[in-house]
């Protein structure tokens, strides 16, 4: 067998199941790989290795149970966790702090058997300015935001599934800096009790994992659905391809990998169309980013008024630009943001999935080769839609742009259609490495 932090969480689970790997090896193994590479990539908040080797030794004296039993996961620093510290990448404001209770997702998780290794590295409030944490594949660029550390710890194989959080791009953007599957729920399917609000109108859970059937493992766990690990579908994939306006803005290695998809998909038999969309949609890019401000301002209000001169530049700024939108202005993006939802169900018709591009591009150079130059984390314009869209997402590598860093494609599925789009996701992944 290879080296147990080298295993996905299925793989894992199988080992652990036949009594071939305890959980106790599991995690000690992850806990080694943690110390190797964690100089480097700095994704990790707060660790606790006493406490994850009790709980495994805990679960090994039992029979396997749950369905993440004995399964190490890394959870997000805005994610309340009554066992760590949770100071929401802001240890300026909330230093010291932890919660009485678990959030509803940790809570579930560790029902199900999993053992929360630590809290990782999260931007300011998921939306602050950029943080060191280093890409899991190469540590001269960065992870992406705002769920850094989680798709870094998981790209680097210290973890084999982690919690990230989306109100923008902030999983499917670093799932595709870091060659992860990444996936964005159906918002409201699986609770947010216990995450800092950001925005009410799109705040969700985000799931990281190197395999699809990893990613449809966690959603099962929180939305209480068996979980069987996928086969290929009965009949290749309906697919409409969006080459939305603001794809235009993306680099040409995630046009690329769009074109590269579809051309692979229609040689696996996969149905392929085109899917324009109306005027109005070109607007929704700059409808998310007001209605996120806006939000923002108001659910940051006590962190502003209370400890303004503690916040980054880039929360002050996302705050004070929200409080300068007017109430009407919110109103009508939001009267917007319905209609669209109405009218892209109409759009998409029977087609199975959406096909377009998941990030800007590579992941771009990190503060380790750029030093004070370091700014940005990436564009999240590629995702801002389809999250106001409230539509579920799940990206998965497609190919290398021009400096060998993987570069994603993102799946959009229609409401509630979660698990359709990951039946599809993981014969597109299949038929992406083959």
């Amino acid at each position: 067998m290879s080296e147990p932090y080298e295993l996905t969480a299925c793989q894992a689970l199988a080992e652990l199941r036949g009594r071939r790997l305890s959980s106790e090896e599991l995690i000690a193994s992850c806990l080694r790989r943690i110390a190797e590479l964690e100089p480097t990539l700095e994704a990790w908040a707060h660790l606790d290795p006493p406490r994850a080797l009790e709980r495994a030794r805990a679960l090994d004296a039992g029979a396997p149970s749950g369905p993440l039993h004995g399964l190490p996961l890394g959870v997000k620093d805005v994610i309340d966790t009554a066992e760590f510290l949770t100071e929401h990448g802001c240890p300026a404001v909330f230093g010291g702090s932890r919660p009485k209770s678990d959030a509803a997702c940790v809570a579930l998780a560790s029902r199900a058997g999993a053992i929360t290794l630590g809290k990782t590295v999260t931007q300011a409030f998921a939306c602050g300015a950029p943080v060191r944490t280093a890409n899991g594949l190469d540590p001269d660029r960065t992870s992406g935001g705002s769920s850094a550390g989680s798709a870094a710890a998981v790209a680097a194989k210290m973890i084999p599934i982690a919690f990230g959080t989306q109100s923008a791009s902030s999983t499917i953007r670093p799932a595709s800096y870091n060659g992860l599957v990444g996936m964005r729920p159906s918002m409201g399917l699986i609770s947010t009790a216990g995450m800092k609000c950001l925005n009410p109108s799109f705040d969700t859970l985000g799931l990281l994992a190197r395999d699809v059937s990893d990613v449809e493992l966690l959603w099962c766990t929180q939305v209480g659905v068996p979980f069987e690990r996928a086969g290929l579908p009965a009949r290749p994939p309906r697919i409409a391809v969006c080459r939305a306006p603001w794809t235009a803005a993306a680099d040409q290695s995630a046009r690329d990998a769009v074109d590269k998809a579809e051309r692979c998909f229609a040689l696996a038999g996969a149905e392929i169309r085109d899917l324009p969309l109306p005027e109005p949609f070109g607007r929704l890019v700059e409808a998310h980013e007001r209605i996120q401000s806006y939000e923002a301002a108001r659910s940051y209000a006590a962190e502003y008024f209370q400890h303004a001169g503690a916040l980054d530049e880039q929360v002050t700024a996302l705050i004070e630009t929200g409080f300068g939108i007017p109430f009407e202005e919110y109103l009508q993006l939001q009267k917007l943001a319905a209609g669209a939802r109405r009218e892209f169900g109409v759009l998409v018709g029977d087609a199975d999935c959406v096909l377009t591009t998941a990030a800007p591009g590579e992941a771009p150079l990190g503060a380790r080769a750029l030093g004070p130059a370091f700014k940005s984390m990436g564009s999240p314009n590629q995702s801002r839609a389809w999250t106001l869209l409230h539509l579920p997402a799940v990206t998965v590598p497609c190919h290398t742009g021009p400096s060998g860093m993987p570069v994603g494609i993102q799946l959009i599925g229609g409401f509630g259609a979660d698990r359709r789009v990951l039946r599809v996701a993981h014969w597109a992944a299949a038929v992406l490495s083959s």
